[in-house]
């Protein structure tokens, strides 16, 4: 154990320490400042016993650190939402940027493929032409039963490749 050096309690080795004295050097002999120096030390040893109490009350203090914590935490928080809410709006702008980009390559795809299929269908001869153009506008009209014949075909197609292997 620690010896303390307050006044008024020996330490190991030292003599006790004598009643205070009035400013003259003289122990105070009227009862009001008796009384008087009672009730300071009252104050103090009262103050010490407060300071005491609050560092042994371990519940009190995890409290209030737990409570430094949370507001901390929050701060934090409160900051990366705000990033991020920024950062978001420059990720909106780039992704709309990036799908007008697709857009206009899509367009650009599509007019150069319709411009080779105008260049062969012009190229093929006219029955050639009109069977084509019946049978799309025949698929067209029957959608369901030609994916169900697609889905038909290909199933038949792995079975059979399925059935050659084994």
């Amino acid at each position: 154990m620690t010896t303390s050096k307050r006044p008024g309690k020996p330490t190991a080795g030292e003599q006790p320490a004598k009643p205070q004295t009035a400013p003259g050097g003289t122990a105070p002999d009227d009862e009001q400042e008796l009384r008087h120096e009672i009730e300071q030390t009252r104050e103090q040893l009262g103050e010490t016993v407060e300071q005491l109490a609050a560092k042994t009350d371990v519940k009190s203090q995890a409290r209030a650190k737990a409570a430094a914590v949370t507001g901390r935490v929050k701060d934090k928080t409160a900051q990366i939402r705000a990033k991020a809410g920024d950062g978001g709006a420059g990720v909106r702008s780039q992704a709309a940027g990036k799908t007008a980009q697709a857009r206009q390559q899509a367009t650009a795809a599509k007019n150069q493929i319709q411009a080779r299929a105008a260049g062969a269908w012009q190229a093929a001869p006219e029955s050639v032409r009109r069977t084509a153009a019946k049978a799309a506008g025949t698929a067209s009209q029957r959608r369901v039963p030609l994916a169900v014949a697609a889905a038909a075909l290909v199933a038949g197609y792995l079975a059979f490749r399925w059935w050659r292997r084994r």
